[in-house]
Formats: C-alpha cells, structure tokens, sequence
C-alpha cells in the first residue's frame, strides 16, 4: 500500500507540473531551470524541517503555531530564494516563466513532504497521498508561483519597485498559506469539509495559475507582433505564421506531411526561436536596469545564431513552402491571389513532376546528394 501510495505522490504532481510547463507556448522558461527548481523546493523542504524543529525548540512557540504561523513564512521565503535568483538572469523574461519556475518549486518541496506524511501515516498512506496531491501539494505550487509572478512583473521595475513587488507576491503566498493550515489544523470539525476546501484550494489554485499564463502569453504574442521583423532577419511571411503559433499543430500538419516528422520538429523549432526573439526584443525596451539590458542583448544574439542554424536545418525548400503559409486565411487580397493561382493551374496543367515545388524538392535533393557523396 505505501509503495503504490509514493507512485500516487510522486507521479500525479509531476503531471500537474507537466501540464503547467507545456502551456509556455512560446519556450521562454528553460527546461534545465524548471529541473533546478524542482529539487531546489525539495532542498528548501529540508531546510524548512530544521528550521520548524529549531523554532519549535526555542519554547516561544507552540507546535500549533508553527504548523499555522511561522511554518508558512519560513517555507515560502525558503522556496523564493532561488527566484531571487533566476529573476536576474536573460533567459527569464516575463512573468510566465516565474509562474513555471515557482510552481515546480511548489511541486518539488511537496512531493518531498508527501513522503513525511507517509511514512507517518503508514496504515493510511494511499488516503493521505490521494488527497495530498490534489490540495496541500497545489497549494504549495500555486504560493510560490505567485511568488514567481510577482517576480517577473518586477523585472521592469527600478530597484525600489522590485523590493516592492517581492514583498507583495510574498505576503499574498504566505497569506494563503497560512490560511490553507488555519483551516485544515483545526480540531473538532467536519473531516469531509475540510477536505472539500483543500481540494478547493489546491484545484482552484492551479486553474488561477493557468489563467495568469494564458494571460501572459497573450501579452507576449502582441510583443511578437509589435517587435518581430527585419530587425532580427524575420520575413514578413515567417512573423506571420509565428503569430498564429498556438495553432502549431494545424500548421505543422501539412509540413509533416509532405517533409516528414522530423522536418516539421524542425521547423517548430525555428518558428519558437523567432517567437522568443520578439518577446526579448521587447523586453530589452521594458527594462529599466542596465545589467539586465546587457544581458538581453547578448541572449538576442546568441539567439539570432541559433535561429540562423535552425533556419539551415529546415532548409530552402521546406523555408519557401513555410513562408507559403499565411495565417489569415480568410484576407480578401490573399484569397483573390489564391483563386487567381489555381485558375492559372486549371488552364496549364503541368506534366507529373513539373511545377515549382517539385523542381524545388528535385533540386534540393540533387544537392544534398552531391553534398554527400563530397562529404
């Protein structure tokens, strides 16, 4: 029973991690960081045990206080530390990353304190895990991703306006924190209901947290429209299918198509490097610190080089298709030119391996076949 009751307590938040990290649609939160964060809120668990143990050993306080009072004060600075940090370096560019990175904090020093609970609690483990995850373990993810949020609105504050907003994003953490153990410490009353809050809480908590990333990505897509262009080697046909990027999937439909799985992995990664370089270029203009501004110049750069690189690996033939693809479909010039183009084709037919795109692809393909046999 304990052993499928730590799968339930390890696996299940790890989802709920997952689900919040795939909704970065543009890529801006690194990947190793979410890791990072993950075991820094285990590691902030540890230290929050010995700091509750310590507390509780001064006789100041009683036990019960420090489960509802300075237990929840002492946990959310711990796990804000590493935001303190990340929030200075270029990859982190707007609050959707905080978001991301605060959660997985949340989710790594709960699923570490799930295993106390367990082990304390042998003869009822798999009921403690059960609801563990869906309450106390959100709780957590769902406090120190405000803390995150808050964090990265501060980065285009000056230093005075950043001491502010940290102070705020905590006390609205520590805040629900301390009323989420109020609650579910009480003694003498109705089992049933106290579960149905924690539930609440931690259900309610990660459908906000989802609702402030859609609306911080809708933010960083008028940033992509307002920003991305010839300043960054972007086409106006390419910024166009970059807008529509949450219909990745539609787009890439066709381009998995005709190139293959591979090809069309490809190009999502080319048409997200392009994404993130707007959404930097105008945080360049928001920010206010020079050493942030810096540092955002050089992460412009080497993204620039690296979408240089994918822009090679999708190739020519496959670029001109991409560029092909205008989102607005339903745009009166671009419907007119399209019926204008298959007129044309109605009255030339061309013979079978005739056409543009099929001397395209033909060509293509003879140089990459030369290129291979001089390799």
């Amino acid at each position: 029973m304990s052993t499928i009751a730590i799968i339930i307590a390890t696996i299940i938040p790890l989802v709920f991690l997952y689900l919040i990290y795939t909704r970065d649609l543009y890529g801006t939160g690194a990947f190793r960081y979410v890791i990072y964060c993950f075991f820094w809120g285990a590691a902030a668990y540890v230290l929050a045990a010995y700091v509750n143990t310590w507390v509780e050993g001064t006789g100041l306080v009683t036990r019960l206080q420090v489960v509802r009072y300075t237990a929840p004060v002492a946990e959310e600075i711990l796990k804000a530390l590493i935001l303190i940090y990340l929030v200075r370096r270029p990859q982190f560019t707007y609050f959707v990353d905080g978001a991301i990175y605060g959660f997985a904090i949340g989710i790594g020093f709960a699923v570490f304190e799930n295993y106390q609970y367990i082990g304390n609690f042998p003869t009822e483990a798999l009921g403690v895990a059960i609801s563990r995850v869906l309450s106390t373990n959100l709780m957590h993810a769902t406090a120190s991703a405000i803390v995150g949020i808050a964090m990265g609105l501060s980065r285009f504050q000056r230093s005075s306006g950043r001491v502010v907003l940290l102070v705020i994003g905590l006390g609205i953490a520590m805040s629900l924190h301390i009323g989420f153990n109020t609650m579910t410490s009480q003694e003498n009353v109705n089992i049933l209901l106290v579960l149905i809050y924690a539930v609440s809480v931690g259900i309610g908590g990660m459908g906000m947290i989802t609702l402030a990333i859609k609306r911080g990505l809708a933010e960083e897509k008028t940033w992509i429209q307002e920003t991305l262009g010839a300043a960054d080697r972007v086409t106006e046909e390419e910024a166009q299918v970059v807008y529509r990027l949450e219909d990745i999937n539609q787009i890439l439909a066709p381009l998995a198509e005709r190139f293959g799985s591979k090809k069309a992995e490809q190009i999502e990664r080319f048409l997200t490097i392009q994404a993130r370089l707007g959404i930097l270029r105008k945080t360049l203009e928001k920010l206010q610190d020079e050493k942030l501004k810096q540092d955002a110049r050089k992460e412009m750069s080497e993204l620039q080089q690296e979408m240089d690189i994918a822009r090679r690996e999708v190739g020519t033939y496959a670029m001109m298709y991409l560029r092909s693809i205008f989102p607005d479909d339903d745009d009166e010039l671009w419907g007119q030119l399209s019926g204008a183009i298959d007129a044309h084709i109605a009255a030339h037919p061309t013979a079978p391996g005739g056409g543009l795109w099929a001397k395209l692809e033909q060509r293509e393909q003879s140089a990459g076949d030369v290129s291979r046999r001089n390799g």
